[in-house]
């Protein structure tokens, strides 16, 4: 199924994206709606689309919303699905037909690489934030109920395309079961035996699963690095006659359970809809480099720690659960953490001990695996919010690299290797 992704753009001028998106000659094609490469009066694309802001009263020093820099565009990514194998042709027509349901009403540059690992092509469209119309700005577009549309009404027009869209041969039966299931089936649906022996402080083996599922879709774009992630997590998967998902524990093999069993959302038409719903959110996504470096790093854990119940693995002689890798890309997601730097960067400015212990171990377990880089890649024109900041610039410079220095060694523990 493709992969839509969708970021704010926060910076005064679309300028820097479209260069970023430029740079080289990487773009291999580009399509434009209700703007051109260059206008007649010589205004390249991204000229246009600052003027029609600014004309409009959107632009960022006539915006008044308090503290926070204001949209000024929107990057949205579509990523086709690796195994289709998409010509640059059909994703030409996925991607215009569907901004111009969406946006057709505002000013979108579209430009199409295919620079990644695979030579997939994929499509980048910059949407500027004013309708050329009425004015409206198109964060009114942007809520989480109509994401949700727009990535499914996605996996409509590239099923129309003869792409792959949502797992299972009849999304309408697959729709139509999950309404009828009962409420209790739930994500967070647990029998009551379950419920007791979870109170009581006992191990639930189904528990222990639906926490390694939860770890996987974390991890996870798409059906196949699910897969991927379950294996690494110490999960065996396997497809029933009705093309369900059955998983049991690597360590527990003879306790199987089916994932409709677990909860409708555990089913593989919940999974399916599961990370359709993380994908269209708009929340910022753990890299396909992260991921793979972080499945390496938990697949011999999970091999070396699987025999305890609940216990993932051990780590310089710290043991380490499901839950706290969970935990550790919570956090990483609530405040966009790509980079062991914006670790110390997010440590900037007061908080709660008990935060800052989350944020200290965090640190910690991401220091151990590896799988995050040292310094964050920077895109042009990529808003970074920082804590304790909703404006996204924060302190000035210096005064943030003395506090992060002054804080340093509360994030870094003496037996941790300090940066």
């Amino acid at each position: 199924m493709p992969e839509l992704k969708i970021k704010d753009g926060r910076s005064p001028s679309v300028r820097g994206c479209i260069a970023y998106l430029t740079r080289g000659g990487r773009a291999i094609a580009s399509d434009y709606i209700n703007c051109e490469e260059v206008d007649p009066d010589g205004r390249p694309v991204w000229k246009q689309m600052d003027d029609l802001r600014l004309d409009a009263g959107n632009g960022r020093a006539d915006s008044v919303h308090g503290n926070a820099a204001p949209r000024t565009f929107e990057h949205i990514i579509i990523s086709p699905d690796p195994r289709d194998d998409v010509d640059l042709a059909t994703l030409q027509k996925l991607a215009t037909t569907w901004a111009r349901k969406y946006f057709g009403g505002y000013q979108v540059a579209i430009y199409y690489h295919d620079d990644n690992r695979g030579n997939i092509p994929h499509a980048h469209l910059v949407v500027n934030n004013t309708n050329v119309v009425s004015g409206e700005r198109v964060s009114a577009k942007m809520r989480s109920g109509q994401l949700r549309r727009m990535n499914d009404d996605l996996q409509k027009m590239a099923a129309e395309l003869g792409l792959r869209a949502f797992a299972g041969t009849d999304r309408n039966a697959d729709e139509k079961a999950h309404a009828k299931a009962p409420k209790r089936a739930g994500r967070n649906a647990r029998t009551r035996e379950e419920l007791a022996i979870i109170a009581e402080g006992g191990y639930s083996w189904k528990e222990d699963i639906r926490q390694r599922m939860v770890c996987a879709v974390k991890l996870s774009r798409t059906e196949s690095e699910f897969l991927e992630s379950c294996s690494a997590l110490g999960l065996t998967v396997r497809e029933n006659k009705r093309g369900d998902w059955v998983f049991s524990l690597d360590a527990r093999e003879t306790r199987q359970v089916s994932g409709k069993k677990l909860g409708s959302d555990y089913s593989r038409y919940g999974i399916e809809r599961w990370l359709a719903r993380e994908r269209s959110s708009g929340k910022p996504k753990i890299s396909f480099e992260a991921a793979e470096r972080m499945r390496a790093a938990l697949a011999p854990m999970a091999a070396a720690g699987g025999t305890a119940p609940s216990i993932l693995g051990v780590i310089d002689g710290r043991r380490y659960t499901v839950g706290d890798v969970a935990g550790m890309l919570d956090l990483c997601e609530e405040l966009d953490i790509r980079s062991m730097d914006d670790f110390h960067a997010a440590s900037v400015g007061p908080m709660p001990k008990d935060e800052r212990e989350r944020l200290r171990a965090s640190w910690r377990l991401a220091r151990s695996l590896g799988h995050l880089p040292e310094h964050r890649q920077r895109i042009d024109g990529e808003f970074r919010k920082r804590r304790g900041s909703s404006s996204g610039g924060g302190a000035p410079k210096a005064q943030q690299q003395a506090v992060q220095a002054a804080r340093m060694p509360e994030i870094a523990p003496t037996e941790i290797e300090e940066r």
